[in-house]
């Protein structure tokens, strides 16, 4: 119970700092294509095993196509095996404050680098994410829809495929059909298929 408690005042605190700091920040963001995005802030949610294999194939994909990538992940335990790495990283609950909020060093760092895109990989609504996303400076950001705070230039609604649907004649589940690799696809779709004047 009291970790229910202790989830829903951090997301009411993080919805609370995110009206105070979006509506005082001066970001005009642009539309980035994916052939213009030369560097690209990946968030995603670690698995348990901190191997993220799927991660590591998308972070490949972009580098083959000659893109800076910087990965930040996030897992919810006070140990994680995974060393950090510049273009790396994964952060565990002893990297963020009591409200999960990331270290002032890691928010620093942030506000020291400057990207291209960045893509959001994570399902569900992830405090530290969220905040590393809010302060990321970033031309044009990226993710499916999982709140409604103003973060994002771009959201896809991919909801309805999230929800299991109701069972087949034969009683078994529905696929869900969303994982990293999907929401990845999905977002690369749609920056190459829209065209802008520049």
């Amino acid at each position: 119970m009291k970790l229910f408690t202790f989830s829903k005042l951090n997301a009411y605190l993080f919805a609370k700092r995110a009206d105070l700091y979006l509506s005082t920040l001066a970001r005009e963001p642009r539309f980035v294509t994916y052939d213009k995005a030369r560097t690209i802030l990946i968030l995603f949610e670690s698995d348990y095993s901190e191997k993220n294999y799927a991660i590591r194939k998308i972070i490949n994909s972009l580098q083959a196509d000659a893109k800076k990538v910087s990965a930040w992940g996030y897992i919810d335990k006070k140990l994680i095996n995974t060393a950090i790495f510049p273009d790396f990283r994964i952060l565990n609950n002893d990297q963020t404050d009591f409200f999960r909020k990331p270290l002032i060093s890691y928010l620093n760092e942030l506000e020291n680098n400057e990207y291209d895109l960045l893509i959001d990989l994570t399902l569900r609504p992830l405090i530290p994410m969220q905040y590393i996303a809010m302060y990321a400076k970033t031309a044009f950001k990226t993710a499916i829809h999982k709140s409604d705070q103003d973060i994002f230039d771009f959201v896809l609604d991919v909801e309805s495929l999230m929800t299991p649907a109701e069972k087949t004649e034969i009683d078994e589940p529905a696929e869900i059909l969303v994982d990293e690799t999907y929401v990845f696809n999905q977002i690369i779709f749609y920056l190459k298929s829209i065209q802008t004047k520049d």
